[in-house]
């Protein structure tokens, strides 16, 4: 069985890898303590979050633990929220990054012994005129034996 940290730094490293154009790619705890006024240098961002488990117990020793991982994309643009979320030439918006997200992550394992990561839900987090936040679920299991 992995530690939820395990995952989660596997999913950033994976993320890193596949998406070079990122600034931050970090868990969100450490992008939520950084100097905020640092962060307007900081986008885009992608911040990986746990967030939550489920266990499914098997008579033969055998536990299943279910986990979701959020990964929230973060955009800023002085052009205003519609160039925050579409992109304005080379600068990323937040419905390209969601796209990219997805792509570096569904059918991986991340190189760890667990399910696949497959995407659940997209939605809108946060936002003003300049910054658009959004998140996307992904769910991936991992089974071990209780000793």
């Amino acid at each position: 069985m992995y530690r939820i940290s395990e995952v989660e730094r596997a999913i950033i490293e994976r993320l890193r890898r596949q998406i070079p154009y990122l600034r931050v790619c970090t868990s969100l705890a450490r992008f939520l303590v950084d100097d905020m006024e640092e962060a307007v240098l900081n986008f885009p961002a992608v911040c990986v979050a746990y967030q939550g488990g489920e266990y499914e117990h098997r008579l033969n020793g055998i536990q299943d633990r279910r986990m979701t991982f959020t990964v929230f994309v973060a955009a800023r643009n002085e052009r205003g929220d519609e160039a925050s979320r579409h992109g304005h030439g080379e600068e990323a918006g937040v419905y390209g990054m969601l796209d990219d997200v997805r792509a570096a992550l569904t059918s991986h394992s991340c190189g760890l012994d667990m399910d696949p990561l497959l995407p659940g839900i997209e939605q809108a987090v946060d936002g003003d005129s300049r910054l658009s936040v959004y998140g996307i679920t992904f769910e991936t299991r991992c089974r071990f034996m209780i000793p």
